[in-house]
């Protein structure tokens, strides 16, 4: 598969942690101060959820903070009682990081989101979607004036595919629109979008996930696809062949058997695109590749649109 793990796989693991904790997984990536930032998903021995800030100056070998981040709810508590939140993807726009993720409420998934510049203090937003909607992605550039995002609105637990939204102010969105990927027997499931869009001179590179069910369990694996630069609701490239699925025992043993998930990748200062993925909801991963890599293997094999 095109993806390579990382020798040194899980680079981070419960063991790890400065504490004690049941899992530690799913963590939404960026570069930050020069450093790696992952904003690590942590289940603690109660099965509670908390975020930490883990930073690394090779991407590999990470320094995790033992206290949590403090993490604001939104004004609209009160009302929608949000019990769980996971799953990070950061977008930085012009010194600002938006930090997207799910949120369990009373009346199913929303989306959610906050703003931060240093990592400690966070400025919640609105919920920005009603049930059932998940695995929201901004892009890190407007297009065509608006803020644009990919997510995963469902009817229910079971299903999903990929929509994009746009915003002029990153609280009332529209424009929705499917984006239409092949349906494969590794796809057939759901589709979410996991890593932030990458620029490039071919179209919007998106790493995705997407699942499939099996005698035994639901299995999860890493697709990618570009998608164009003024209407990412169009696909350029989609190749019909997975790019990583669970075959570790790391990756297939744990919480959730036989699950990849990315919350993020980051292209590294000499090329590198290092992709951070949850193994079986247990565990911190690393595969690697280029963005050429995977814009050349979405033109050499794909479904054009």
């Amino acid at each position: 598969m095109l993806l390579k793990r990382h020798q040194a796989n899980p680079i981070i693991a419960p063991e790890d942690m400065p504490f004690a904790c049941y899992t530690v997984m799913n963590a939404g990536a960026t570069l930050f101060k020069g450093k790696v930032l992952l904003l690590l998903r942590v289940e603690t021995l109660e099965r509670k959820t908390a975020f930490h800030v883990a930073t690394s100056d090779d991407g590999i070998h990470f320094e995790v903070c033992p206290d949590a981040i403090n993490y604001p709810l939104s004004y609209t508590e009160e009302r929608t009682n949000p019990a769980h939140r996971f799953d990070m993807r950061i977008t930085e726009i012009e010194g600002v990081y938006y930090v997207c993720h799910a949120a369990w409420i009373g009346y199913g998934c929303c989306i959610g989101m906050a703003t931060t510049e240093d990592f400690i203090n966070f400025k919640p937003m609105p919920y920005l979607s009603e049930p059932m909607n998940r695995n929201a992605v901004l892009f890190p550039e407007k297009i065509n004036g608006l803020y644009a995002r990919l997510d995963r609105p469902q009817t229910n637990t079971e299903s999903g595919e990929i929509w994009v939204s746009y915003s002029p102010d990153l609280e009332f969105w529209g424009r929705s629109l499917p984006v239409q990927l092949p349906t494969m027997p590794w796809s057939g499931k759901k589709k979410g979008s996991g890593c932030i869009p990458v620029k490039t001179d071919k179209g919007w590179l998106e790493v995705y996930h997407a699942t499939a069910k099996t005698c035994s369990s639901e299995n999860y694996y890493l697709g990618v696809c570009l998608l164009d630069l003024e209407d990412p609701s169009k696909i350029i490239a989609a190749p019909t062949d997975m790019i990583l699925a669970a075959q570790e025992p790391y990756e297939c043993m744990g919480q959730t058997p036989n699950v990849v998930f990315t919350g993020g990748g980051v292209v590294m200062p000499d090329g590198t695109y290092n992709i951070y993925y949850g193994g079986a909801d247990t565990r911190m991963c690393l595969a690697q590749t280029t963005v050429q890599e995977l814009v050349d293997f979405c033109l050499a094999g794909s479904i054009e649109a």
